[in-house]
């Protein structure tokens, strides 16, 4: 219920301010819910959710011998992966298009 909730508001939030900003909302929906669905099953709604709360988290599954953890713990880093990957690129776009003069 809790992963629900928290994609039904993750995904209201992405689309109003997709809305906002005249981005197509229906492609702003699917692309929120995705990214929000992929968080929610690699980190769990917990109280903590500072970032050294949920790397000790992540270090503790990562240490377990059982193969689920195992399992959680890569598909958490490939999340991770995908995040950061993510923001080299669009900090390389961004700097690419401010070399260039182009701004948003």
């Amino acid at each position: 219920m809790i992963r629900l909730s928290a994609s039904l508001i993750a995904l209201t939030l992405f689309s109003a301010g997709a809305a906002a900003q005249g981005i197509d909302i229906n492609s702003a929906a699917t692309i929120g819910s995705n990214s929000s669905g992929e968080y929610v099953r690699a980190f769990p709604a917990l109280r903590d959710n500072s970032p050294k709360a949920i790397l000790a988290r992540l270090d503790r599954l990562c240490a377990s011998e059982r193969s689920s953890d195992q399992q959680r713990c890569e598909k958490a880093w490939r999340v991770i992966n995908r995040a950061h990957a993510d923001l080299q690129a669009r900090r390389a776009a961004e700097a690419a298009a401010a070399s260039h003069g182009v701004s948003n």
